[in-house]
């Protein structure tokens, strides 16, 4: 585990997403990162929700869920001008589960730059060169991104992840690729997930995107971090320009089924505890209230 923990402030600007619902998210995700993913990544990390952007702590960093990000290359994974990390998820039904996406990948990569040097995928799609040694971008999500490869933890969805054996040379007996276990062998991408690396002799940059059950390369072209932003950053970018089915899509947000897809997993649950929770606490009251009455009147 890392000596210091990380900090995470999740911040709702959006009149769809209330405190309630964020804060519901940030507990079923700080269970997520201490329970299955901080053992796995040597991670130690806190998860907050915050009221408003001006109430997070200078040392957060903040993932902030907005309505209005109009552009493909603006949501996702960003640092500010202090170089410290922060994510944009534009809200729809499904911001839980990219909120998840989001934080476990800033924790695995915080500023953005982590790469792990491996054998290229295979089989390698068409167009790809023949390449002895490649660099992945570590983003710890992207390959088994899918909703179908999704778990729940306190009925909220959140999104599976690799482990570090993905980057393995081989498959092994025994080993996980994947926390759920839906990656069958290291290097692997499920459908509807992507994975970056690059050529380290030019830093020419490509992309697998497995859609329907086919891997489809994308040829990012050089890349080479500039104006102060990370490999990560310069990466992303380029593809969600392209990448017109991005998960961030855009789309006006519906309160009324943001609402409902968002509290329903758990309200009912939590509700009927509150219930049986103010019912002893009035209960502890009342004899109380009881004793002390006797202890008067003697």
């Amino acid at each position: 585990m890392s000596a210091l923990p990380y900090h995470v402030a999740l911040v709702s600007e959006s009149q769809a997403v209330t405190l309630d619902q964020v804060s519901a998210v940030s507990a079923a995700l700080q269970k997520q990162v201490t329970r299955d993913f901080g053992p796995i990544w040597s991670v130690s990390a806190t998860v907050d929700a915050f009221d408003k952007l001006d109430s997070v702590p200078p040392d957060y960093w903040p993932v902030i869920l907005r309505d209005d990000i109009n552009q493909p290359g603006a949501a996702g994974y960003h640092t500010d001008d202090n170089g410290q990390p922060f994510s944009l998820v534009q809200v729809d039904d499904n911001w839980p589960l990219t909120t998840s996406h989001e934080v476990l990948e800033m924790l695995a990569d915080p500023f953005g730059n982590r790469t792990i040097a491996g054998r290229p995928p295979q089989p390698a799609p068409a167009g790809l060169p023949k390449l002895h040694r490649v660099t992945y971008l570590v983003e710890v999500c992207d390959p088994c991104e899918g909703d179908q490869f999704a778990y729940t933890v306190n009925g909220v969805k959140v999104s599976d992840f690799i482990t570090p054996q993905f980057y393995d040379p081989k498959a092994a007996a025994g080993v996980r690729y994947s926390f759920g276990g839906n990656i069958p062998k290291p290097h692997d991408v499920l459908d509807d997930g992507y994975v970056s690396f690059g050529n380290p002799a030019d830093n020419h940059w490509y992309q697998i995107v497995v859609q329907g059950g086919k891997a489809v390369l994308r040829d990012l072209g050089v890349i080479q971090s500039n104006n102060g932003k990370s490999l990560r950053e310069l990466v992303d970018s380029q593809v969600r320009e392209v990448r017109k089915s991005e998960r961030y899509r855009i789309k006006p947000a519906n309160p009324a089924t943001l609402t409902a897809a968002a509290l329903a997993p758990f309200s009912d649950t939590s509700a009927g505890r509150a219930t049986r929770l103010r019912d002893y606490i009035k209960k502890l009251n009342t004899i109380k209230a009881a004793a002390g009455s006797g202890t008067a009147s003697e």
